[in-house]
Formats: structure tokens, sequence, C-alpha cells
């Protein structure tokens, strides 16, 4: 609670408080400004307001809302943001969202169109790719929302942009294994109904 609450609580102007404490002016100003007073200053305002010291020592210093609310986020979890690979940039929320509703999308979009054919292997294949698709969707879901959980999302990280890594090495590879993985997937898958 602040000093001009506590001083327009009593109905006392500065210059009254002043007055009946026997403090200066400027004192009670630089109080209401937010600094501290000696504690005979604090005797003699505690004296003016009719209140007990402590309690008024108590009501204009204590905290009594963190002003910083601090959540430990497990190693795992900052692992989970970052992602696993080296020289990756730190998946963003809003990213992290748009990829679990485009493999979610993805998966519904292949299911259907498995509906659609009339080849057992087409349907087949079609389906466990739709079920990859929405395996995918789901576990990003799960992740996004652990690290939701946790505050573990880097403050305004949606305007951030990532700093560049040295070498483009990692992010070559991951683009490769993101570009050739599903193909090589529906090949077994074929190859295997087949």
């Amino acid at each position: 609670m602040s000093f001009k609450t506590l001083r327009e609580k009593h109905l006392l102007s500065q210059e009254k408080v002043s007055e009946i404490s026997g403090l200066g002016l400027r004192t009670v100003q630089r109080l209401e400004a937010g600094h501290r007073v000696s504690y005979a200053s604090l005797r003699a305002l505690a004296l003016a307001l009719k209140m007990d010291v402590d309690v008024l020592e108590r009501a204009l210093y204590a905290m009594n809302t963190p002003t910083d609310e601090f959540v430990e986020v497990p190693r795992w979890v900052r692992r989970l943001r970052d992602g696993l690979a080296t020289g990756v940039p730190a998946l963003a929320r809003r990213r992290a969202y748009l990829y679990e509703a485009l493999a979610i999308g993805l998966g519904v979009a292949l299911l259907l169109a498995s509906l659609a054919t009339t080849m057992p292997q087409a349907t087949t294949t079609l389906r466990l790719a739709g079920g990859f698709a929405l395996l995918v969707g789901y576990a990003v879901s799960i992740a996004t929302r652990v690290v939701d959980h946790y505050q573990g999302w880097e403050p305004h990280d949606d305007t951030v942009t990532p700093a560049p890594s040295r070498t483009c090495a990692p992010r070559i590879a991951l683009y490769a294994a993101a570009v050739a993985l599903p193909p090589l997937f529906l090949w077994l898958v074929v190859r295997l109904a087949g």
C-alpha cells in the first residue's frame, strides 16, 4: 500500500501530515514518491495517522504481490523448446501452433483421400501416412502444451529474429531430413504393403 493511499484514507493533505507529524513537507513528498525514510520519521507518521509503527512499516515496505514471477523451467523442457539439434533456432510459440495445425490438417486430408481411392495399396499408404501426420501433430501439440505449462517460451519470442548460426550445415541437414524422410516413409510402406 502506498503512503498516498494511507494519507487519502485518513483525509489528510501532505501539508497537514507534515504539520501533525512535525516532519518536513519534503520528507512527506519523498515518502509518497516511494523513497524510504528513517524509523524516527515512521514513528512520527504513525502517531499522525494513529497507527502502530510496525503496521505502518509493513504497509509501506512489504511486498504484497510478487513483481517478478519466476518459474523454473526444467532442462528437458528447455531442450524441447530449443530443439534437440544444435544450431537450429529455437521454435517460437506461433510457429509451433502453425506446425501443429499443418500436421493435423495434412493427416485429416490424407485420411479423407484414402476414402476416395479404390486401389487397396494406395488406400493403405494414404491411411498410414495420414496416421503418421496425425501422430506428428499430436506430438507437437503435447510439446507445445508442456512448454506453455512451464512458461518456457522466451518473452516476445514471436518478434525476435534468431541470430544466424555460424555454419549452415545443421540447418541444411534438418531441411534434407524433412524433405527426404516422408517419401522414404511412403516408399517403405508401399514396399511392405506390396
